[in-house]
């Protein structure tokens, strides 16, 4: 399995050479490409999250606290007395970077369902449907914000399975085909809860035919 160091830097490289290609065909601006190569870095980290002790775990779920604190901060700013905004975003951070940290702790197992084509597709539908209704993006740059997102996704995955192979004594090692996998067969709960999630979450993503004619043209 390759290490954190490993997986940032390809995942930057690649995503940056990627961004680079897509301001050179004006597909994207110069803005707009440093956006999808930070969803791409990201998507080339996010798989360890399955991991509690992770570097990626630990950021993800800080900043998502810190993130989703500030957002119901800016909601009730003109309601809510402001000593007690302080304390409800102490608590909303708290909450998520531990309480939900352990929660999705519980669900996953690391090289589990995080480490799965399935997974990845979750992850880029629903950076789809962030930069869509959140960011207010239009169908087609949403959409090649989740494929920077899945392509690092996918990165990730292909580098595990790349470092599960001995080149030297020319052997597999016993970590061989548990990232780039469909699903976890194994943990069929799991497996069922992320399928439905991931078609749920399609089911909020845009039209695809902008992009499609915008991809063949």
């Amino acid at each position: 399995m390759a290490n954190f160091n490993t997986h940032l830097f390809v995942a930057t490289t690649v995503s940056g050479a990627l961004a680079i290609g897509f301001v050179i065909s004006d597909l994207a601006t110069i803005k707009m490409a440093v956006f999808y190569w930070l969803l791409g870095t990201l998507g080339g980290i996010l798989p360890d999250i399955d991991a509690p002790i992770s570097i990626p775990s630990r950021l993800l779920f800080s900043s998502l606290g810190i993130f989703l604190a500030t957002l119901f901060v800016f909601n009730q700013f003109n309601t809510i007395f402001w000593a007690d905004l302080v304390f409800l975003w102490l608590m909303i951070s708290l909450c998520v970077r531990y309480g939900l940290s352990k929660l999705f702790a519980l669900f996953t197992i690391h090289r589990g369902n995080c480490h799965s084509i399935l997974a990845a597709l979750f992850f880029g539908f629903l950076a789809v449907v962030i930069a869509h209704h959140l960011l207010h993006l239009s169908n087609v740059l949403a959409w090649f914000a989740g494929i920077f997102m899945m392509g690092g996704y996918l990165i990730h995955l292909l580098l595990d399975e790349l470092y599960s192979v001995d080149l030297s004594n020319m052997t597999l090692k016993r970590s061989f085909g548990t990232a780039l996998k469909i699903a976890s067969f194994r943990h069929k709960f799991s497996t069922i809860l992320l399928l439905l999630a991931t078609l749920g979450v399609f089911q909020l993503t845009p039209s695809l035919n902008q992009i499609i004619k915008q991809l063949l043209l």
